[in-house]
C-alpha cells in the first residue's frame, strides 16, 4: 500500500518538532537504558512513529513536546518488557568492564564526581517505580510538575505530593551515604598550601 505524501507544511512542522526534540528524547533514553546504542535505537522508533503520525501531530510547540515523550514512554515500556534479559547481561558485563582511575588529583576530581553522580542515580533508583519515574521527568527531562503530572496521567495534587515524599526521601539516603561524610569532611579540612607545616 502507498501511503499518500505528506503536505509540506505538516512535513516542515514534524521537522521542527524533530529538531526541537529529539536531543531531549536521546537523554531520556540515555538515562533509562544501560547501552547509548539502545537509546539511539529508541530515538529512532520514537522518530519513526512521529514521521508515521502525520496530522496526529499537535500543533502547539508544548503539546508536540509532551506527545513524543508520551511516545517515548511506550516505546520504552515496550524495551524494557522486550530486553529485560539482555540489560541485565549489559548491567553485569558493565561492572565488570570498569576501569581503575589514575591516581593525579584531576582524575580523582573526575573520579569522585563519577561516584557522586553514580550515588545519586542509585539513591533515585531506590524510589518506588512511581517516585523515580517523577523525579526524572522533572529533574532530567525539564518538565514542570504540572507536565509531569500530565504525561503520568496523575493529578498535580498527586503528583506534587509524591515529588515532596521522593525530595524528602532522596535527601535522607543522600546525607546518610559515606560520600556525603568524606565531602563534609574534605570541606572541613585545611588545603595543602593554607595548612599548618
Amino acid at each position: 500500500m502507498v501511503r499518500a505524501p505528506v503536505p509540506q507544511e505538516l512535513h516542515d512542522w514534524i521537522a521542527i518538532v524533530v529538531d526541537e526534540n529529539a536531543d531531549g528524547l536521546l537523554r531520556y533514553f540515555r538515562r533509562r537504558v544501560n547501552l547509548p546504542e539502545d537509546a539511539a535505537d529508541l530515538l529512532g522508533l520514537v522518530l519513526l512513529a512521529l514521521w508515521e503520525s502525520g496530522t496526529k501531530v499537535p500543533s502547539s510547540d508544548t503539546d508536540a513536546r509532551m506527545w513524543c515523550f508520551g511516545i517515548a514512554r511506550n516505546v520504552l515500556r515496550e524495551h524494557y518488557r522486550s530486553a529485560a534479559k539482555r540489560l541485565a547481561l549489559a548491567d553485569e558485563l558493565r561492572d565488570h568492564l570498569r576501569v581503575s582511575p589514575l591516581h593525579d588529583n584531576a582524575a580523582d576530581s573526575v573520579v569522585e564526581a563519577n561516584m557522586r553522580a553514580e550515588t545519586a542515580r542509585n539513591a533515585i533508583k531506590a524510589l518506588n517505580k512511581r517516585s523515580r519515574e517523577l523525579v526524572m521527568l522533572i529533574h532530567w527531562d525539564g518538565f514542570s510538575i504540572a507536565e509531569a503530572a500530565r504525561l503520568l496521567s496523575i493529578n498535580d495534587s498527586t503528583a506534587r505530593t509524591r515529588y515532596a515524599r521522593a525530595l524528602q526521601r532522596l535527601k535522607r539516603d543522600l546525607s546518610e551515604h559515606p560520600l556525603h561524610d568524606e565531602a563534609a569532611g574534605a570541606r572541613s579540612q585545611p588545603s595543602p598550601a593554607t595548612g599548618a607545616r
